[in-house]
Order: C-alpha cells, then structure tokens, then sequence
C-alpha cells in the first residue's frame, strides 16, 4: 500500500511516500534552497573547456552550469537515444564516442537554451542538458530530438503497440515524445490534449529565449509538491494527506484538471498533533540519520558514508536461528537486503556502494541473495548496477542520484569533531524544536513555559523564525520564554515548567 504524507510549513516542504506504512522516500525543499530540477534557463557559454568536453554555462546564479557533450542536441546524431534520469543521451558508449568536439559547437559569449538535469551538489554547479524535455500528465514532450518511445514500465507487448501507433499520429512533426505510465489505457483524445497543451508550453518558452536580453529563466517546473502529484500520485496509492489548507486546495485543482478520478484519495489533515508525528515520520527520519540500523530478526546494518563510496555491513547481531549457521547467516542476508534496498531509497544514496554481505558457503543461496536484492531494488527509480557477489561476500553496486542525500540534507559538518562525525544542522533544530513545542502543547495545559536551547538555534527562533513561534503562541494561547544556553550541544534541548523550573518532556 503506497501513501503521501506532505507536512507544510513556512519555510520547509517535507513530501514523504510510505509504502506498507514505512517511510519509503523522503523529500525536503526549504525556501532558501529550492530545487532547480526541470527549470528552463537562456544559458550564456563562460567557458568551454576541450579536455573535459564541457562548458561552464552562465544562467544567472554565482555558480555556473556545467554541460557536457553528450547532454547537447546534435551533437550526438540521429536516433539511439534514451532517457536516463529523465534526461536524452546516446544509448551505446560507441554512438558518444563519436559525438561532435564540444568545441566545435560552442564559443564564449554564445547563447544556449538549458534545462537542469541535476541540482548544485556540494561545490559543484548545477548539471545541465540542451534536451529540452516538458512533462505533461501523461507524455514528455522532447522539442529538440526528433524521436518517440514509450515507459518501460508498461510491460504489455500490445498495449505498448497501441500506444506506438497513437503517439505517431499526435507527434508534432520534428520533435520526440514519450508516453509515461500514466498513459496506459489512455485514448487517442487525451494523448492529442495533453500534446496541445505542451506544444503552446513550448512556443512560449521559445519566445521568451528570443526576447530575454541576458542569461536567466525562462520556464519554472511545477513546486515540490505538485512536482511528486504529476509524476506519482496514481491509482495504487491509497491516499494522499496533507496538512495545510492552501496546499491542499491547490493539489485538488490540479488532480481535478489531470487525474479527476483520484480525488476522493486526497485528504486534508486537521489534527493537533503534527502529521508526521501521528504517521511515525519523524522517528524513522531519526533513524535514517543513524549508522546502524536494526533488523526484525536481531542483527543490524552499519551504513558508513565516506568521500569516495559508502560501506555497508551486514552483522547477525542477536539473532542465532533455530538451525544450521548457514541458514542464520543466509536469512539475515536476505532481511538486510531488503532493509539494504529501502535505505539506498530513502538516504538517496549514490555514487560507489560495496555491501559486505555475511559470508555464505553454498553457492546456490549466494545466487539467491543476488536475485532477492535486483528484486527489491525494482521499486527505485534511480538507476543502479549490481555485480556479482564475491568470494568474500562482497557487492559493489553504483546507484545514480539526482539531488543531496538525506543525511547531508538534514545535517552539518560537526564542530565538535572536526568534521568526522555529523549533527543535525541549526535549520533542522529549529525545526524540531517548534514541533517538540507543538507536540508538549498538545500534551499539557502549562500556559508558560522556559525553552533553553543552544546559543544559535536561540537566535533563529529571536530572529529569522520568530514567526514560527508566535504562531504556535497564538493558536495555543501560551507563553514562550527563550533562554540561550553557552554550553548547550546543538541537540540539546530543556522545556521548563516557568515558575518551578522542572524539566517538561515532549
């Protein structure tokens, strides 16, 4: 059973998508780092550079772009393209080997349009690409390659057929079009309508390139929320709950235009306490921020994240089994695959990962581990590769990722330790702490209360957030006195009671 919880707040969005009531994914945008993804800029070339068969691309923000030959339409020929990561590239390693200099193409001071393929990561710019791609409900239209295909997750060799003939006839001509899942079933009608609608898209963006006097944007994609709603939210989802008012009208208007038939999912949450508190979010945020993560059985998973690649180990912990050590080692195995694979989803790891099964003497359950772990990985978007499974137990996988993971997301190089360890960044503690406020509200009728928190997060909530707790002020009606305390961790937190000064726990 899939649902999304959407919990809305002033200065962050968090989108969570359960699956069997776990949290499965996890999505954070906060107003002073949103998300580039799917936006349109008229690109200025700063810079290309020969060696790495790139260009640094000026789009209006103190980092460039940076673009790469094989994201360039043209440059790669005709026909054998695919998406990956939503983006068109040359399917075979040989077809980019003969894809066109970059410096052929581009010079300074050129003027490109671009669309963002990845957002900044650390201090890296954001990932550009020149294939243009405009998601509707049902089609991608692609308006700089000529080609047309259809999602590989419908399976059905007839369907897939039908949807082939259909997308032929409503192709504009010159321009590629891929039908997505939701285009299953679909008629020739909605298909055409959905086309229209991106081609007008499409003439607007190509009008305000022409008329922009410099670098900047030119076509925002759709917010978070919407974002996941468009690209997401269908019939397998049993509901979507949201807890803000203006959002959740929002969302209605748009399923109303693109997907009628999955309103009655949608649903506006009023509760006192928190949303994510009620539907046990926020301890399984907790316990995505942790090395170790604990299995059903007994034994555990430690996830080690370095610059280079992240380890993964796999320890039997308490559990013993009933049987033979082959038969604990080989179900432990096959738990921490799949805990393995909802951790790979939900920390949105990538890059390099080498899991260090526990070692298995008989071959015939080595391969089963094998098959069990690409079973599981089948519920990620991300692309991922898997090899083999060594003689020492061993897997290395690689996993592409779009944005930050959750860990660095949610967390800040730690003074205390001189960066070899991670704390919950000042933002993030803010945060927290306006909802421990809201859940003890929600608990007691104390009307004033002392919150003593460290020295920074005390300023936010003087200063930036003050907003935040005037709010839960006035809809509580009590009194909050904030006192900055030197020695305090970032963690730490003290609710005292105002006129005994005894601890509170929320």
């Amino acid at each position: 059973m899939k649902e999304f919880v959407i919990n809305v707040s002033p200065l962050e969005t968090r989108i969570a998508l359960m699956e069997d009531k776990r949290l499965a994914e996890l999505s954070i945008e906060r107003e002073e780092n949103p998300s580039l993804v799917g936006n349109i800029y008229k690109g200025r070339v700063d810079n290309v550079v020969p060696g790495m068969q790139a260009a640094f691309i000026d789009i209006g923000f103190e980092k460039n772009g940076f673009l790469y030959v094989s994201d360039i339409a043209g440059a790669e020929g005709t026909g054998d393209i695919e998406l990956e990561d939503g983006v068109p590239r040359a399917k075979s390693r040989a077809k980019r080997a003969r894809q066109q200099p970059i410096e052929t193409m581009f010079k300074k001071n050129q003027y490109i349009m671009v669309q963002v393929a990845k957002d900044r990561l650390g201090t890296k710019g954001a990932r550009l690409t020149n294939f243009i791609t405009i998601p509707g409900r049902y089609v991608v239209l692609m308006p700089t390659l000529d080609s047309l295909g259809v999602s590989r997750k419908i399976e059905s060799d007839k369907e897939r057929d039908r949807l082939k003939r259909i997308l032929q006839q409503v192709r504009p001509q010159g321009m590629g079009i891929i039908s997505r899942t939701a285009c299953e079933g679909r008629s020739k009608a909605d298909l055409q309508n959905d086309v229209r609608y991106l081609t007008r898209v499409w003439d607007k963006v190509k009008n305000k390139f022409e008329s922009m006097k410099g670098p900047g944007l030119i076509r925002e994609d759709l917010g978070p929320i919407l974002r996941a709603v468009r690209d997401q939210f269908n019939a397998e989802f049993a509901h979507l709950t949201v807890d803000d008012d203006s959002e959740f009208s929002r969302i209605l208007n748009f399923v109303e235009i693109y997907s009628p038939h999955l309103k009655k999912q949608v649903r506006l949450y009023k509760g006192n306490v928190p949303l994510f508190e009620k539907m046990g979010v926020e301890s399984e945020i907790l316990k995505a921020l942790q090395r170790k993560v604990y299995l059903k059985s007994g034994g555990y998973i430690i996830i080690d994240q370095t610059e280079a690649l992240i380890a993964i180990d796999v320890n039997t912990g308490k559990f013993t089994g009933k049987k033979e050590l082959e038969d604990t080692v080989f179900q432990t195995n096959i738990e921490a695959a799949d805990e393995i694979a909802r951790q790979m989803r939900l920390r949105d790891l990538g890059g390099i990962i080498v899991v260090d099964f526990i070692d298995m003497e008989i071959e015939a359950n080595r391969r089963k581990l094998i098959r069990h772990l690409s079973n599981a990985l089948k519920k990620d978007h991300a692309k991922t590769t898997i090899s083999e499974i060594s003689e020492l137990g061993m897997i290395e996988m690689t996993r592409k990722r779009v944005k930050h993971n959750l860990v660095k997301a949610l967390s800040q190089p730690c003074p205390y330790c001189e960066g070899s360890g991670l704390v919950r960044s000042v933002t993030t503690m803010t945060f927290d702490v306006v909802r421990r406020l809201q859940s003890l509200f929600c608990q007691t009728k104390e009307t004033h209360i002392v919150l003593q928190v460290h020295p920074d997060v005390a300023r936010r909530l003087r200063t930036e957030n003050k907003a935040l707790i005037d709010d839960i002020t006035k809809n509580f009606q009590r009194e909050i006195s904030i006192e900055s305390v030197s020695d305090f961790h970032i963690h730490d937190v003290k609710i005292l009671r105002a006129r005994t000064r005894k601890e509170l726990t929320a």
